[in-house]
């Protein structure tokens, strides 16, 4: 929830309401449809409809979803570390992982695979957290020959995604899909034509919109106060699925069996 918050700027009084009122009574909403809500905060049915768009969901009903699995979810905002059982990390990644290979798309990799070998530049975008994903993708396909490029500093990201064209790839990397740095490079590269690869959670997302392929993988949000404990090791495990069928399918020496 804390993903919507930075959203609440760019909405209207009306939709400022309704998002004001999800994060005071999230269970209500869940329970409530769409005519109810409006009622009770004296607003029409299509604000509430465009407020849910402006967060990234489709309508009401998936955005209740998305409350409800957040709410279902271990409470770790401001407990004491005695709170974090070890073993409920475990299962936490345990599960990020089993989902991630279970919702695993096999063509959408081939598709990026083909997307590195096609493109004579790559470059990765990815901030905060994400970042370091971008980095170690970075530096094993430029180990393989390819001229690709992680960059840290946000002036070197606003200069690369103004100077890309539509022979370059880039892979946008992003937890949330939300985050306003990453949707103003995606709005730039889409301009100039850019293939772009989205990487985020599972949660639906402005960035994966803007994408000509879009790779999810599965990470349960976990805080403790204002850290934020999520790990990004499943947009690792994808990424190196990807390299690794760049690399075996044009790469590798030719080989029997699977193609």
């Amino acid at each position: 929830m804390k993903r919507w918050m930075p959203e609440r700027q760019n909405l209207s009084p009306l939709e400022q309401r309704v998002l004001d009122y999800l994060f005071d009574h999230p269970e209500r909403v869940i329970r409530c449809k769409a005519e109810e809500l409006a009622k009770t905060l004296f607003v029409s049915t299509a604000t509430i409809s465009r407020t849910c768009q402006a967060l990234g969901f489709r309508g009401f009903q998936e955005l209740k979803y998305a409350l409800q699995q957040e709410l279902l979810k271990e409470p770790g905002g401001n407990g004491a570390p005695e709170t974090f059982p070890l073993q409920k990390h475990v299962d936490r990644f345990r599960r990020d992982f089993e989902e991630t290979i279970r919702q695993l798309d096999y063509e959408k990799i081939r598709q990026a695979a083909a997307l590195i070998r096609e493109s004579p530049r790559i470059e990765f975008f990815g901030v905060g957290n994400s970042l370091f994903p971008c980095l170690d993708a970075a530096k094993k396909l430029t180990f393989a020959g390819k001229w690709c490029n992680a960059r840290t500093d946000w002036d070197d990201l606003e200069v690369t995604a103004q100077s890309m064209t539509g022979d370059d790839l880039a892979f946008l990397v992003s937890y949330s899909g939300e985050t306003q740095s990453i949707l103003h490079f995606a709005r730039t590269l889409k301009a100039n034509g850019v293939k772009m690869i989205s990487l985020t959670g599972p949660h639906p997302n402005r960035l994966e919109k803007m994408a000509d392929l879009v790779l999810k993988g599965h990470m349960t949000d976990c805080y403790f106060g204002n850290l934020d404990l999520c790990s990004r090791f499943p947009m690792n495990l994808l990424l190196d699925l990807v390299i690794i069928e760049y690399i075996r399918r044009w790469k590798a020496p030719s080989q029997s069996g699977e193609p």
